[in-house]
């Protein structure tokens, strides 16, 4: 071994070695899915910043869609309940009307909305395939979300994409409450 390469481990492998030690092991799908998040999160914020001018220049509603009682939804033993209702939410209702609203002058949100609702339906598909983990308890009701929604007839959606930065602060408060350093410390 030449001395630059003895160097090079001597420099490289502490930092290796303490990258592998500074995130927790997981043995099951539900861990590291909690554990990967923040990449998913990541990836939605980037999505979002391209699109938010555009739904927060359309939201002409003074009143909030994902309120106090969604935010606290999530801070609840019944969090993954709501994520999974305001998940379904905005892919059932939110993002295909997005999508279905989309112009030749808007064209360039479209990928990014689509990023959006691919990461959503995955995610969803993760949540439901690990409720066991996250001991999911039923009690959120969309029906209040959605009766609101409604009323803001089609501006509703300017209104529910131009609060997806809430919904991401909920989802990564839950899921970061879930890391495993956290497992004691939350229901």
């Amino acid at each position: 071994m030449t001395p630059r390469f003895l160097l090079l481990l001597t420099v490289v492998l502490p930092f290796l070695i303490g990258t592998c030690r500074s995130y927790p092991l997981c043995k099951d799908r539900c861990c590291r899915f909690v554990e990967s998040f923040p990449v998913r999160l990541r990836r939605l914020r980037e999505d979002y910043s391209r699109i938010r001018d555009f739904y927060e220049a359309n939201d002409d509603f003074d009143s909030v869609l994902l309120d106090q009682t969604v935010e606290d939804s999530f801070k609840s033993p019944f969090a993954c309940h709501t994520m999974n209702s305001i998940l379904d939410f905005y892919l059932r209702t939110v993002l295909p009307t997005a999508m279905s609203g989309v112009t030749e002058d808007t064209k360039e949100l479209q990928p990014h909305v689509e990023s959006i609702q691919q990461i959503f339906d995955e995610l969803k598909s993760d949540v439901t395939k690990c409720r066991h983990y996250f001991s999911c308890k039923k009690h959120f009701d969309i029906k209040d979300l959605n009766t609101t929604y409604t009323q803001m007839e089609n501006r509703g959606m300017f209104k529910a994409m131009g609060e997806l930065d809430l919904l991401f602060n909920y989802i990564e408060t839950y899921l970061a409450s879930k890391r495993k350093g956290n497992l004691g410390s939350s229901a």
